[in-house]
């Protein structure tokens, strides 16, 4: 009984020990494949194309009511001895440095992720991967490097839209339509205590790293995709789980290495 477990056990120490020096290895290759940016520039511009416009509506849907969860409570946990100005400067700060960035890469997680899992996975067991190794095309610089490229720049444009859109929501509700804080506090609020840094922190290395943990994550689980359609599901599932797991740890160890 113990027996078996221990090898389960180290069965598992093994498979995770592995699945991280396969994916090193499909970043080193994927680095490497750079060098063919221009010959598979079609590739590039399809996926920052759908990793940009079709995912604005959804990122605009979530960050709206981000921004008005995040009023609501702030105006809860505020006093009468709290300035209102502090109340919106936290409320920024938590938005854009850490709210934002995490829900909408966990969600662009199960959309992107599982999408690209999903479609590489498709063609490696309709053989189309070797289709295009008989055309000379290299399916990393073909399939995965485009899409770790756009999950890299795109995701922080998508994060600064959605920031926006947040911190408009919150404008509108506390100073518009609730008249709870006056214009000029408000933007006061904004003001308080903020670094350059914490912007660029919040807005593009958060981004840029979550972006390139979903395209890499859903790259190698198409790649390694095995079984017809019950596999595609698999990998599909597996690159969501794996994707989210990493960016809760990078969360953890961004802030904590950065801030």
């Amino acid at each position: 009984m113990w027996k078996d477990r221990i090898e389960r056990l180290g069965t598992r120490v093994v498979d995770f020990f592995t699945v991280v020096y396969e994916l090193s290895l499909l970043f080193w290759n994927t680095v490497k494949s750079l060098n063919s940016i221009w010959f598979y520039r079609r590739q590039v511009i399809e996926q920052l194309y759908v990793f940009l416009v079709r995912t604005l509506p959804i990122a605009a849907i979530i960050s709206v009511f981000l921004g008005l969860g995040m009023m609501i409570q702030g105006v809860y946990q505020s006093s009468v001895l709290f300035p209102r100005a502090l109340t919106i400067n936290v409320i920024f700060k938590t938005t854009v440095y850490e709210i934002c960035p995490i829900v909408l890469s966990l969600v662009l997680a199960g959309k992107l992720g599982g999408s690209l899992a999903a479609e590489i996975g498709s063609m490696k067991i309709s053989e189309q991967l070797d289709a295009l190794e008989t055309l000379s095309l290299e399916p990393i610089g073909f399939l995965v490097m485009p899409r770790v490229l756009a999950g890299l720049t795109m995701l922080p444009i998508i994060i600064i839209f959605a920031n926006f859109v947040a911190l408009f929501s919150v404008f509108f509700v506390a100073s518009i339509m609730t008249d709870w804080i006056s214009p000029q506090e408000f933007v006061s609020g904004l003001k308080i205590n903020v670094r350059v840094f914490e912007l660029y922190f919040g807005n593009f290395i958060k981004p840029a790293v979550y972006g390139f943990l979903i395209a890499l994550v859903g790259s190698y689980f198409g790649l390694k995709t095995r079984g017809g359609a019950l596999g595609v599901g698999k990998s599909s599932t597996n690159a969501v789980v794996v994707s989210a797991i990493l960016i809760v740890i990078f969360d953890y160890y961004l802030d904590r290495v950065l801030l």
